[in-house]
Order: structure tokens, then C-alpha cells, then sequence
């Protein structure tokens, strides 16, 4: 049998425009021992017909799923379901990674023996203008946990059978932001989390990225996942405990005052009360955080650090709901 070591699981939807740079950046990879699991998720333009020719005419280990339309979770999940790799990495269709991107986070991983690896990113227009780097190991090439606020799953390499053991699953029934409570269970119930100065992964922003084109709605929000993971993913150990509150903290504060612009009133209200509930019902001690603060985790921009001093003042003022609404009013 062909000895497989990571399998890199890519759900696409309507992405003829992108898919082959992507394929492409995979089959450029130093480390071959790969395969590319494609769950095709009800595309209506060619991205079917472009893997299948690229299928044909390329070496890569591809293996093509065509489904209805379930959305990415679903993809994912069932992508998981079929990788035969030791590893597991999240590609989204649209983005593309550098030549020794695999091979870096897996000599990580296997050298630490971690369940875990997350490596930086740039995030870069469709013709390959860098808009921003991301560094999550700022002080040092390597580091335990890493910078926080790292709630998506791309960028980040785990151990499948971490995954399957765990029965680690995404969301399902287009819900938004699936991303984050998978991302909170990995980082905090994994063995030997690393992050690593390297950046090789490019995110591409477009017109048609996910959460661009639409306003938040309450509806979409995995309420009861988000619940359960911040209720059974609580660590014992205080300082790991500390720094899961923080987390949570920065994912509310960025959710709430960043990307919830022009959100309906009853949305946001709804959201808020969900977030207020969440903190005080599980981190009673919030307000101490050792990681809140204008000068902590310097790993953080300014305003990202800013808006988690803010957050944490609404709640203890009972005034989140008045201040998230007219902050993203603008």
C-alpha cells in the first residue's frame, strides 16, 4: 500500500477560477508522500470538469468526491472520514501554499511529537499582492500554543488520529464561523501544540471570500456547538485555563465589534446576550485575566488587544449590547 502521511482535505464550490493555482501549489510540494482529497460540493460551473482533467494530465494524488450542496463543514467532515494520512491538513480551494509548506509542518510535528502545528500566513490578492503577514510565533521558531486568535483551521497541520479519537467535527447546516470551535478543542485538549515561525500558507482575499458579501445573522451562529466546546473543553491547569478564557474573550470582542458591521439590531443583541451569558456563566473571572490589558500579548496588534480590554469593560458595565450595536454601525 502507498505510504500516505498527510492528507490534504479541500472543499470546493464554484471554484474554476482557482483550483488549478491550488492544485498546482500542491503538486510543487517537496514532500510527496501526499494525497489531495476534493470534495466537490454541488459546484454549478466547471471546477468538476477542471479537476477531472487535472486528474489526467498532473502526478498528484488526487481523489475527487462530487455531493450535493451541504456546505463546507459537511465537506470537511466528510473528508476526514476518507483521508489515509497520518496527518490532516485544511486547504481552502481558493488559496495556495509555498513548495516546502507540508514537509515544514510535518518535520515540526513529528520531531515534537504534536498533535497540533500551526505555521504564519500572508494574506494576498488573486494576482499574489501581499495585504498582510501573519507571524504566529513571533518570539521564537517554535513555541508552545501560539500567537492567540488563530480561529481558522487552514495554516495548521493534526495528527488524524487525534481528530478520530476525539470525534472532532465541524459544525454542520451552513452554519458561519465552524471554524472556531474546532479550532478552541484542538488547540486546548491537544498533546504538544507548536506553532512555528514559518509562513506558508497564502490566504486569498476576494470579492466572493466567505463572509464578505453578507451580513452576520444570528441564525447562522453555532450556538450550541460554541456552548459545548467552551463547557467540556475547559482546561484543568489554571495557566492553560487563563489562556483558553483569553481565547474566547478574542474571538467575542473580534466577532462582535469587527465583523458583525451593519448587522441587524436583533441580531447583534441576540449575539451579545449569547456572548455576556457565555463568559459570565463559565469564566467568572474574567475581568482578572492575566492577558487582558493595552501592554499584554504583544504577539497582538494594538487594536485587537484594545478590543478585548473594551469587551471585557462592556460586560462588567451591563452595557455590551448599546456599545457592539453602535460600533458597528460604522
Amino acid at each position: 500500500m502507498e505510504n500516505i502521511e498527510i492528507s490534504v482535505i479541500i472543499p470546493v464550490y464554484n471554484s474554476e477560477k482557482f483550483i488549478v493555482k491550488c492544485l498546482d501549489s500542491l503538486e510543487a510540494q517537496s514532500m510527496k508522500e501526499i494525497e489531495v482529497i476534493l470534495i466537490n460540493d454541488g459546484s454549478t460551473d466547471q471546477t468538476k470538469e477542471l479537476i477531472e482533467e487535472y486528474q489526467k494530465t498532473h502526478n498528484l494524488k488526487i481523489r475527487l468526491y462530487s455531493r450535493e450542496n451541504a456546505g463546507q463543514a459537511a465537506a470537511r467532515n466528510f473528508g476526514v472520514l476518507q483521508a489515509q494520512g497520518n496527518y490532516i491538513a485544511f486547504l481552502d480551494s481558493d488559496d495556495y501554499v509555498e513548495p516546502d509548506y507540508l514537509q515544514q509542518m510535518y518535520q515540526t510535528a513529528r520531531h515534537y511529537d504534536s498533535e497540533v502545528v500551526t505555521s504564519g500566513y500572508r494574506t494576498v490578492k488573486p494576482d499574489g499582492t501581499v495585504l498582510q503577514t501573519t507571524c504566529v510565533s513571533s518570539f521564537g521558531e517554535v513555541t508552545d500554543y501560539g500567537r492567540p486568535g488563530m480561529f481558522v483551521v487552514w495554516a495548521k497541520l493534526f495528527l488524524r488520529d487525534f481528530i478520530i479519537r476525539n470525534q472532532f467535527q465541524f459544525p454542520e447546516g451552513g452554519k458561519i464561523y465552524e471554524d472556531v470551535p474546532f479550532s478552541l478543542e484542538t488547540k486546548f485538549k491537544g498533546k504538544n501544540v507548536k506553532a512555528i515561525s514559518y509562513i506558508g500558507y497564502n490566504y486569498v482575499q476576494h470579492e466572493s471570500s466567505t463572509m464578505s458579501s453578507s451580513k452576520v445573522k444570528c441564525s447562522r451562529f453555532p450556538f450550541d456547538k460554541m456552548e459545548a466546546t467552551i463547557r467540556d473543553t475547559m482546561p484543568k491547569d489554571a495557566e492553560a485555563r487563563d489562556r483558553f478564557e483569553f481565547e474566547v474573550l478574542h474571538f467575542f470582542a473580534g466577532f462582535l465589534f469587527f465583523f458583525c458591521r451593519k448587522a441587524k439590531r436583533e441580531d447583534i443583541w441576540i449575539l451579545s446576550d449569547f456572548a455576556r451569558r457565555e463568559i459570565l456563566t463559565y469564566f467568572p473571572g474574567y475581568a482578572k485575566n492575566p492577558y487582558v490589558g493595552f501592554k499584554k500579548e504583544k504577539e497582538l496588534p494594538f487594536v485587537h488587544r484594545t478590543a478585548i480590554w473594551v469587551f471585557v469593560q462592556t460586560i462588567r458595565l451591563h452595557v455590551l449590547k448599546m456599545f457592539a450595536f453602535a460600533v458597528t454601525r460604522f
